[in-house]
């Protein structure tokens, strides 16, 4: 090197072959260093070791749990994720933990790979076993327009990188009380998707498993209200020996009408009166309930509200006489009731939504005119004692009904050689 760059740097400094010399060995030695280097995503060497066995510790609990989460397609995939990540998280910390950045070399991955099998290998055989899957049920919804039940049906294989199933028939039951109602096999396509995965609709007509009300009276609460009880439908399942449950809603199958009450209400005051009267009935309201009740209960509590198929029909009228009120047959489906035109035009309302109570309409109106609701055919008001029926009748079959009685009254007065009039109505035991 004394005729190369020793030979200008002792030119240029003066100094001796012996110090040069020196310097430059320091120089080289320092360049054949090994460079250093940082760790990906600014993880250090124990910040990688750490998180890498949090993500195998999960994977391992996530094959564990398997069972109880194979519904969820492809989830044999996620954990194949997270073991192949804790183990490359553990190669970052061999390297800038252990070797000062320098590369793992071939017997350390060796090692890693061995070790890691070793630990996994026997719960990752657990999910892969190659059993019948799991199926789940789920989303039970009454469609009170068709008289149906539709559920969610999703299925997963036991592999953990197993396909999920294509569709095909099923085996279903019904049961109630722990009764069955129901059973048979229905075929189910697999053909619709959401975001955790492919399922398939099961159909069910209400039809076909409907027993008795989901909801039902029993005595009375300690406060001595009526005391109701849920009786629940369950759906069943069963796919390659895997079975399935789920409870359908009480209140859309709770259909067994035996209970309606009624009340008339006539509004008296001075507005739109004939001539001559101080008072007189301004308008006649009529209200219906229908649902399920208790006989012994009937005074002192309205009807639990339910949704069904039924008919209710209405008479208001002197006693011992035609309705004086023409309302037309109320066809009553869940809770929309319609019925065609009589006195009042045809029309349509929701009943028993939020209760088992509702108003009779005419004309849009929640009420009745005297015209229709107290006069004959000739418009002439008629006094006496009133009736009020309500009947609901199901499937052919009246199934429940009930009266009440109104006196509608006329009174004058004279005075100075003026007559004045009055009307009345309140209710009364009896005609």
């Amino acid at each position: 090197m004394s005729g190369g760059l020793l030979e200008k740097a002792k030119q240029v400094s003066g100094d001796s072959d012996d110090d040069v010399g020196a310097a430059a060995d320091e120089v080289i030695a320092k360049s054949l260093d090994p460079v250093g280097s940082s760790a990906p995503f600014g993880l250090s060497g124990s910040t990688a070791r750490t998180a890498g066995f949090g993500l195998f510790g999960l994977s391992l609990a996530a094959i564990f749990a398997l069972p109880y989460m194979d519904w969820f397609p492809f989830f044999g995939w996620v954990v194949l994720g997270m073991l192949v990540a804790s183990g490359y998280l553990t190669s970052i910390y061999v390297k800038f933990g252990m070797n000062s950045g320098s590369s793992v070399r071939p017997v350390q991955w060796s090692a890693i790979v061995v070790g890691w099998l070793v630990l996994s290998s026997g719960v990752w055989m657990i999910g892969m076993e190659t059993d019948s899957g799991g199926i789940l049920l789920t989303d039970g919804q009454v469609h009170e327009d068709d008289n149906t039940v539709t559920l969610m049906l999703r299925h997963s294989s036991g592999s953990l990188l197993g396909s999920t199933w294509e569709g095909g028939n099923v085996d279903v039951s019904v049961t109630q009380d722990g009764l069955e109602t129901w059973s048979g096999a229905i075929n189910v396509m697999m053909n619709q998707e959401d975001m955790i995965g492919p399922y398939g609709i099961l159909t069910l007509q209400i039809s076909d498993f409907y027993a008795d009300s989901a909801i039902q009276i029993d005595g009375f609460t300690s406060l001595g209200l009526v005391n109701t009880v849920e009786h629940p439908y369950t759906v069943s399942v069963t796919l390659d020996g895997e079975t399935t449950t789920q409870v359908l809603p009480t209140l859309e199958l709770a259909r067994n009408i035996d209970d309606v009450d009624e009340e008339a209400y006539g509004q008296v005051g001075d507005n739109n009166c004939e001539a001559g009267y101080t008072t007189c009935v301004e308008y006649v309201e009529i209200r219906g309930w229908v649902g399920m009740g208790i006989e012994s209960a009937d005074e002192d509590t309205t009807p639990i509200r339910v949704r069904a198929d039924y008919t209710l029909d209405m008479s208001f009228g002197l006693d011992g006489e035609e309705s004086s009120i023409d309302q037309k047959t109320i066809t009553v489906s869940g809770t929309e009731a319609s019925w065609d035109a009589g006195d009042c035009a045809g029309g349509s309302m929701d009943i028993t939504v939020d209760n088992s109570g509702f108003i009779f309409k005419c004309n849009s109106q929640y009420q009745f005119s005297p015209d229709v609701a107290l006069s004959d055919s000739n418009g002439d008001r008629e006094y006496g004692c009133y009736a009020l029926t309500l009947i609901a009748t199901q499937e052919g079959t009246e199934v429940a009904s009930s009266t009440s009685y109104y006196m509608f009254e006329h009174d004058s007065s004279s005075s100075e050689g003026e007559t004045y009039h009055s009307e009345t109505f309140e209710s009364t035991e009896s005609c």
